[in-house]
């Protein structure tokens, strides 16, 4: 157990020490919520909440490629607010959607 754990941390702990890999890792990330954003809002209920969510990854794409901090900032607030936005949501309509 003990050697299991050593050898997953000499391998993450470097990888996420370079910024380089981890920004490319969180750009692969915000593709991936942008497909899954639009694919969701093809379907006729419900896609308000998924546009927000594709206009909130759209911003993070161009704060991380501008490398600016206000953007950076303003980001991790969008995305706190995103994440009430999707708790309340699935509070609200989860019973619509079962």
């Amino acid at each position: 157990m003990m050697l299991c754990d050593s050898v997953i941390r000499d391998r993450i702990q470097p990888w996420l020490r370079d910024y380089d890999s981890l920004q490319s890792f969180a750009v692969i990330l915000l593709y991936i919520q942008i497909g899954c954003a639009l694919i969701g809002s093809l379907g006729a209920l419900y896609n308000g909440v998924l546009l927000i969510n594709l206009a909130i990854a759209l911003f993070a794409l161009v704060a991380i490629e501008s490398s600016s901090q206000s953007l950076g900032r303003t980001y991790a607030v969008l995305l706190l607010c995103s994440i009430l936005l999707d708790i309340t949501w699935f509070i609200l309509f989860s019973h619509d959607i079962w």
